[in-house]
């Protein structure tokens, strides 16, 4: 965890209206530029997966890199500074054979630091964290999710979430015949994988260029739920404690493939943009952004508002594109509720989170645009708070220097 020649988003009568009706906080405060990780020393974004996560446990974002020789940390400092980084691990990396191979990082043992994660040919490996920085050697945890037993990034997706709220992430896939799952445990190992939804797979019909998915606690009980967006709509079953999940349903009927969403136009994405602590549905559409917000009722059952048009920016209409300008979100705040992020022509845009409405959106910092020659395929941008005090910070992994741009 999200610009075109656009003149048409921050030129005349639309400056000068969000000029005023803007962004009213202060300008982030430009903490490092420092040559790592970076395009002129070698790093691409096809081969070297870049990651902001904790893997100290010291409540700062760290950059993990996973590179040539292997996985390279930076930690992140209490000024958003970057320490240099370091060799945490030769494995994971290009040299042993992980080009083009998913990776990724999570909690899997529950003792507060983010593991090292890679699906490999035979199953899923696992480096897990220790207290001192340094990481166990590679094990294979699960005999499941690999290519060898068909799954690939093309068709089957795989994340890593807590789906049963013991605080210890797991593995989920979707496979061919719905949504597997393997439980991650304290002892550093996992259940087998087991079959725990019968949807959202191949067999069902939902396709990784058709229909996203994601894994995320809509409804704030602590277990991470499985969203579709799918072709009537956004189907959601819910995580439940015993590790299994309620019967998949439609719960928005909006942003799926009958309504004309498409992966190549239109970013989708789940998250609380209202403050309550429960997951909204967000899209960027046509108009621009489109939510529909949750409606809490007892006990924790989650219906949800008809989508609305809530910014008239960060759409197709408004020059933005989904090769050219990423959008996220993420609470740059700190208050708790999650903004809307995006990279555009000319810097950064944002429209902040709030109870009823989002913010009016305006230029948050004139870096990482495109016109500036941010360029998705080349420097990746990330959210995550790297200095800790609560707030996420933008990470860019520009040409030869990576820049950390902290959120006031």
């Amino acid at each position: 965890m999200t610009c075109s020649p656009q003149s048409k988003l921050i030129t005349g009568a639309v400056a000068a209206a969000l000029a005023v009706a803007g962004l009213g906080v202060a300008t982030p405060a430009h903490a490092a530029a420092q040559p790592y990780f970076t395009y002129a020393q070698g790093w691409r974004v096809d081969q070297h997966v870049r990651e902001l996560a904790d893997v100290n446990g010291d409540g700062r974002a760290d950059v993990v890199g996973f590179g040539d020789p292997g996985t390279f940390v930076a930690h992140g400092r209490a000024d958003g500074t970057l320490a240099p980084p370091v060799l945490a691990i030769r494995d994971y990396g290009t040299g042993q054979g992980w080009a083009g191979v998913q990776r990724t990082t999570g909690d899997v043992n529950g003792d507060g630091r983010d593991d090292l994660i890679g699906f490999g040919s035979k199953g899923v490996q696992v480096s897990y964290a220790r207290a001192d920085g340094s990481f166990t050697p590679a094990a294979q945890v699960i005999d499941d999710f690999g290519w060898v037993q068909g799954w690939t990034a093309e068709r089957t997706p795989r994340h890593v979430a807590d789906v049963n709220g013991d605080g210890i992430e797991d593995v989920v896939g979707f496979g061919y015949g719905g949504v597997r799952v393997a439980y991650g445990r304290a002892n550093n190992s996992f259940t087998p994988a087991v079959l725990a939804i019968r949807d959202f797979g191949t067999a069902q019909g939902w396709r990784t260029d058709q229909h996203p998915r994601e894994v995320v606690d809509v409804n704030d009980d602590g277990a991470a739920d499985v969203v579709g967006f799918g072709a009537g709509g956004v189907w959601m079953s819910y995580g439940r404690a015993d590790g299994t999940f309620t019967a998949p349903a439609l719960e928005v009927r909006d942003f799926g493939v009958a309504q004309g969403w498409r992966v190549d136009r239109h970013p989708r994405a789940v998250g609380d943009v209202s403050g309550d602590g429960r997951a909204d549905v967000v899209g960027f559409g046509d108009r621009g952004v489109m939510v529909a917000r949750s409606i809490p009722t007892l006990p924790r059952n989650i219906n949800f508002y008809p989508s609305r048009l809530e910014a008239a920016d960060f759409g197709v209409a408004q020059g933005w594109r989904v090769d050219r300008h990423p959008r996220h979100l993420a609470d740059v705040t700190g208050d708790g509720i999650q903004d809307v992020v995006g990279f555009a022509n000319a810097g950064t845009w944002a429209a902040f989170g709030g109870e009823e409405n989002l913010q009016s959106p305006g230029q948050y910092n004139g870096e990482f645009g495109w016109d500036a020659g941010w360029t998705p395929e080349r420097y990746p941008r990330l959210l995550g708070d790297v200095n800790g005090d609560g707030h996420e910070d933008i990470v860019g992994f520009g040409h030869s220097l990576t820049s950390v741009r902290l959120s006031p």
